[in-house]
């Protein structure tokens, strides 16, 4: 099976602009442009190296049972939201041999799906604003009683951020269908000055991420909230020593670090309506965005992506999504946004 395209600049491409003496700005991978914090780079160093870390990381997991307001044991830490929804998939693979998606969105779930033994099936979101497709959705769940459904809240790559009560609608229909849904929330930590998020509760997955608003994605950490049998199906599969020290450290840490992250939440926030009315003035709609990311028509994506990494951005080509005329743009330094307007009007057709 063929790997998921992601974000992110390739080895070559950064020889190519070194040798050229251009500088990348990475857009491309959608973190937060203001970290990470000091503070949380240097747990991480300090991290203690000579011994095994905790099999389970219960020390993070009860710290962030805290922050998150619910018990630790509807907590699991991961090596990253991935291995969190490829072990979801694992679990539940047995009770029923379909997913269900909604697209455009993240790869990995249909490649953990179906690296479960699981087919899937794809509900499609349609341009230009890429509105949850509730009745369609509603009548596939129905019809295929799925044993997992995937949905990501705001969404990747549009931005979207479907309200609570609509998600909560969605649950009870996959619950009635005996499934599990599962939300996606990596993103949810952009969505200012909303917040959609959800609560445990029966049939229902919360899939969380600390490394996208703490942008230390090399670390790899994320988080399970689910009911405790849930968790305890998933905690079955899932080897020990998932959580390395160093990420475990600099969870910790992160957790501690409200005061950056809601200031990040907020420039990021501001930011992103600043590049959405530039470029709507401009006649390139980017529809509505909650997520620290705009996508946008760009006309032909790979020939704009190229164009733009030789002015030093590197942005999503959307083509992996099913989109060959939308890239992504993650949100960039307040400072720089300017620049990237000026020339994003000259590269996007």
């Amino acid at each position: 099976m063929a790997r998921v395209i992601h974000g992110g600049v390739t080895v070559a491409e950064l020889r190519e602009a070194e040798a050229q003496g251009i500088a990348l700005i990475d857009l491309s991978a959608s973190l937060n442009p203001y970290g990470p914090h000091e503070r949380v780079v240097a747990a991480a160093r300090t991290a203690v190296l000579e011994r095994y870390p905790e099999p389970d990381a219960a020390t993070l997991r009860n710290r962030y049972a805290e922050a998150a307001v619910v018990d630790p044991c509807q907590v699991l830490a991961g090596n990253g939201s991935t291995e969190v929804l490829y072990l979801l998939c694992q679990a539940f693979a047995r009770q029923s041999s379909t997913a269900l998606i909604v697209g455009p969105t993240f790869g990995e779930y249909r490649a953990a799906a179906e690296a479960a033994g699981m087919t899937v099936a794809e509900v499609r979101a349609e341009p230009p604003e890429f509105a949850l497709p509730e009745v369609a959705l509603s009548e596939a769940i129905q019809e295929l009683r799925p044993g997992l459904v995937f949905l990501c809240n705001p969404n990747n790559p549009t931005g979207l951020l479907v309200p609570r009560s609509v998600l909560y609608r969605m649950h009870q229909c996959v619950v009635d269908a005996g499934g599990v849904l599962v939300v996606d929330e990596a993103y949810m930590d952009f969505a200012w000055p909303r917040d959609e998020r959800m609560q445990p509760a029966p049939g229902l997955a919360l899939v969380r991420s600390l490394t996208k608003l703490h942008a230390v994605p090399g670390l790899r950490l994320g988080f399970l909230a689910a009911e405790p049998g849930i968790i305890a199906a998933v905690e079955r599969l899932q080897p020990c020593w998932s959580v390395s020290a160093p990420a475990a450290a600099a969870g910790l840490q992160a957790l501690n670090e409200r005061a950056f992250a809601d200031e990040s939440r907020e420039l990021v926030a501001a930011t992103r309506a600043h590049v959405q009315r530039a470029l709507s003035v401009a006649g390139i709609p980017t529809g509505p965005s909650s997520a620290n990311f705009v996508l946008l028509r760009a006309g032909d994506a790979p020939r704009v992506r190229k164009a733009l990494l030789q002015r030093g951005w590197v942005v999503r080509d959307c083509s992996s999504f099913g989109l060959p005329t939308h890239i992504r743009v993650a949100i960039p330094r307040a400072g720089q946004a300017d620049r990237l307007l000026g020339d994003l009007l000259e590269c996007v057709s």
